[in-house]
């Protein structure tokens, strides 16, 4: 038994015609692509940085300041109560601002991009198509 019939060293396989190349389409390489991952990076960096930031100083507070925390604002509500609701309104703002930032930011960039993406597709299927048709058709050989 060789190595070759093993699949075990030896040539690569021959490149098969059902399988796509990995870069079909540039779009990766279009600035309008790059200006989108940029901005959609900046945002979820800034975004995370406002959401760690505001856990980690209530985790702060409550270990390093615990008589700050105590501090009764108005009955049973108390500073340390009130940060930890904040939590849940800065969550909501963050959450909204991600909506908004991909509504007017990213959602019309990447309508773009798709209709840049179909039609190179339908290029290539007409391209395609074309070759088909205008290619040398042998003849062909029916059997008994």
């Amino acid at each position: 038994m060789s190595r070759h019939s093993t699949g075990l060293g030896g040539p690569p396989p021959p490149y098969e015609a059902g399988s796509e190349p990995a870069d079909r389409h540039p779009v990766s390489r279009r600035p309008a692509y790059q200006s989108l991952r940029h901005g959609h990076r900046r945002f979820g960096v800034r975004a995370t940085a406002v959401a760690v930031g505001g856990f980690l100083l209530y985790v702060l507070l409550s270990s390093f300041a615990p008589g700050l925390l105590n501090t009764s604002l108005s009955g049973h509500l108390t500073i340390g109560l009130a940060l930890g609701l904040g939590q849940f309104a800065l969550m909501g703002l963050i959450v909204w601002r991600y909506l908004v930032h991909m509504r007017t930011q990213v959602d019309p960039v990447v309508r773009g991009l798709r209709g840049l993406v179909r039609l190179h597709e339908s290029a290539a299927r007409e391209r395609a198509a074309f070759e088909a048709r205008t290619a040398p058709r042998e003849e062909e050989f029916r059997p008994w």
